[in-house]
């Protein structure tokens, strides 16, 4: 089993999406709902979704309000996501973990806490 889809909520679609096409790794971003729900679809198949606020999917689901999700990157793009987030003047907080592997926190337009870290819960370190 894995993880399928996560969604967001977004006061302002159109910079939400264009902030995560400048921030994600993504293979593509399909959007619906005349632009109320966007999804980018990962390399893996996961999609990371943003709706637009108070938008009421398929059986009155909503997306969260405020919520932290992450994003497993390899050691070796660490200093890329840094650095892109750095250029885009996100503010970024950095964490090494007991094991020597490293987080990137920051916050997107609606107050959402993302984080890029090097590892996983079950040890593995490589995608």
């Amino acid at each position: 089993m894995k993880l399928l889809e996560i969604h967001i909520e977004a006061t302002d679609m159109k910079l939400s999406v264009e902030f995560y096409k400048s921030v994600l790794d993504y293979e593509k971003v399909m959007e619906f709902n005349d632009g109320k729900q966007a999804m980018f679809v990962m390399k893996d198949g996961c999609c990371f979704g943003i709706w637009e606020k108070e938008y009421l999917g398929l059986f009155d689901g909503r997306a969260a309000e405020h919520i932290h999700y992450a994003f497993q990157i390899t050691p070796g793009d660490y200093q890329h996501i840094k650095e892109k987030l750095e250029s885009l003047q996100v503010d970024i907080s950095e964490h090494e973990w007991p094991d020597g592997q490293k987080s990137i926190y920051f916050f997107d337009p609606d107050g959402h806490q993302g984080e890029f870290m090097t590892k996983d819960w079950l040890g593995n370190t490589s995608l």
